[in-house]
């Protein structure tokens, strides 16, 4: 009964907390309760303290050019998504995740990005950036409707861009 009470408080705070769940758990102990028959220790184990003056190991991440595509893949992932939450999804516009990228080292020249509105003025239902890395793309999708990032490592068109089809200015 106590693991289903827990799965329950699970599903809420999930449902209430939405992305800041990672940090609102930390430290809970959602391990069952030990049996009424198991002797219970004396000792309280000590609980880990965070130190102030550590920041997270996230907000450390920097862009690294000396790296390849796929060694800066999770950061540009984890940058993009933490974009994306900023806002609602409706009012997350292409700046908005290009921005984001080029506050962790991403060079803004090396960016592309769609629009934000369709070719029938309406509110584009996804949008999408990049960064040319040498001989590879990292693309990164923003899909509206779910607020979702998918992110992947391309080969550069013929030209050279990233991305094809209509885009606006990164800068």
């Amino acid at each position: 009964m106590k693991n289903f009470v827990w799965g329950g408080l699970v599903v809420v705070l999930l449902a209430v907390g939405g992305y800041g769940l990672t940090g609102a758990l930390q430290g809970l102990d959602l391990s069952p309760a030990p049996k009424a028959s198991a002797p219970a220790s004396s000792v309280p184990s000590p609980s880990p303290t965070p130190s102030a003056s550590a920041p997270p190991a996230a907000a450390l991440a920097r862009f690294d050019p000396s790296a390849t595509g796929a060694a800066n893949l999770d950061l540009f992932k984890r940058t993009l998504e933490k974009a994306a939450q900023s806002t609602a999804a409706s009012s997350v516009e292409a700046k908005t995740l290009t921005t984001a990228l080029t506050g962790v080292g991403f060079n803004a020249a090396a960016m592309q990005q769609s629009a934000d509105q369709t070719s029938a003025n309406l509110q584009a239902p996804t949008l999408v950036v990049s960064v040319r890395l040498g001989a590879q793309c990292l693309v990164g999708q923003f899909v509206r409707s779910d607020a979702s990032i998918s992110t992947e490592i391309a080969a550069p068109i013929q030209t050279g861009a990233c991305l094809i089809g209509r885009q606006s200015p990164a800068s």
